[in-house]
């Protein structure tokens, strides 16, 4: 498990914004139109040697309308935003249905990969995959891992944004040790 570690509210041209607790390497960014309540996850950052997962401190959501950085790890100092928010409204709403959707292939409900590199469904070549189609999810579920670099990162599953409590895996859409892109679809969903 992963020490977790609140983002630090600040303000930024007017707008709520997140920002680095710590000085850092940011990575596992959300991307522009994702939705940020309460207690979600929000990336990770490294830092000597040990990775954080950042979470959303209470009293803060909105709509992320900045993008996410260029780089994998992002190196980022004391209260450096890493996320500008704009108010949660109807209209918000929509228009992260409208991100999110990107065609009608992907507008279907999936697990998608935290960062571009090479998703593993097992630990190690000699044991099993760590799901399958049938298998049941709940927050924590482990799916795979994704490797940068020879730096391996869980995958695990999350309720939030837009993903229910239970699901359960109707489909595999990568393969064991496939190249994916940040954002792409790892496994299709049907919700429990």
């Amino acid at each position: 498990m992963h020490e977790e570690i609140e983002l630090v509210v600040v303000e930024r041209e007017g707008r709520q914004a997140l920002a680095a607790p710590l000085v850092g390497w940011f990575t596992a960014a959300l991307p522009r139109g994702s939705v940020i309540v309460p207690g979600a996850d929000a990336g990770f950052l490294l830092t000597l040697g040990r990775a954080r997962r950042l979470r959303v401190p209470e009293g803060v959501n909105g709509l992320v309308v900045n993008a996410p950085p260029e780089r994998l790890h992002e190196p980022v100092g004391f209260k450096t935003v890493l996320y500008e928010l704009a108010p949660l409204t109807s209209e918000t709403a929509l228009a992260e249905t409208k991100f999110k959707a990107r065609g009608a292939d992907d507008a279907r409900l999936a697990v998608r990969s935290p960062s571009a590199g090479r998703f593993w469904h097992r630990p190690s070549p000699n044991e099993k995959a760590l799901v399958e189609v049938g298998s049941t999810l709940e927050n924590g579920t482990p799916l795979g891992l994704v490797e940068v670099m020879k730096t391996f990162t869980q995958v695990v599953y999350r309720a939030g944004h837009g993903l229910p409590p239970r699901a359960k895996i109707v489909r595999v859409l990568v393969a064991d040790g496939a190249e994916v892109e940040d954002g792409a679809p790892l496994f299709e969903l049907a919700a429990l």
